[in-house]
């Protein structure tokens, strides 16, 4: 078992969970078997495997208003929500837009914020970790960041 997830506060509720609802956005192709992975590490990791609501959103679909409503009442809902994007300075402003709209629609119900990054060798983003860190503390969300171990072939 992953020892981070079993650190998560939530990880008790998680495991006896018979439905899981997972909401991503990602960059490209890359980013979006980033989240993929994810999952199923996820499911493995579980005591039991519930069925997963998941629903992926490629960065593009977020520049029309309406589309990133639907994302963000998604996300509001999740029990995890992830990021998965390259290193960069800053978050593109569809992802941002789609968060603060998420944001202030989300209940108190637990969840967690998931930032999945590249290799360090190909950059970092402090500056977005630190974005998302803040996100998760403003809607009492627990976070954690994940830098792709991976080496590029």
């Amino acid at each position: 078992m992953d020892t981070t997830l079993s650190r998560l506060r939530v990880w008790p509720l998680w495991q006896k969970a018979k439905r899981f609802v997972v909401s991503a956005v990602h960059e490209d192709s890359t980013t979006g078997a980033r989240v993929e992975e994810f999952c199923q590490t996820l499911l493995r990791s579980l005591r039991q495997t519930p069925a997963i609501d998941k629903e992926m959103w490629l960065l593009t679909e977020l520049r029309t208003s309406p589309m990133r409503a639907v994302a963000a009442r998604e996300a509001a809902a999740a029990d995890l929500v992830i990021v998965s994007v390259h290193h960069a300075e800053t978050l593109p402003d569809e992802i941002t837009s789609w968060i603060e709209l998420w944001l202030k629609q989300r209940s108190s119900r637990p969840a967690v914020l998931l930032a999945l990054f590249d290799p360090l060798y190909l950059g970092t983003s402090s500056s977005i970790q630190a974005y998302l860190r803040e996100v998760a503390r403003r809607g009492k969300m627990e976070f954690l960041a994940r830098t792709d171990e991976k080496s590029a072939d």
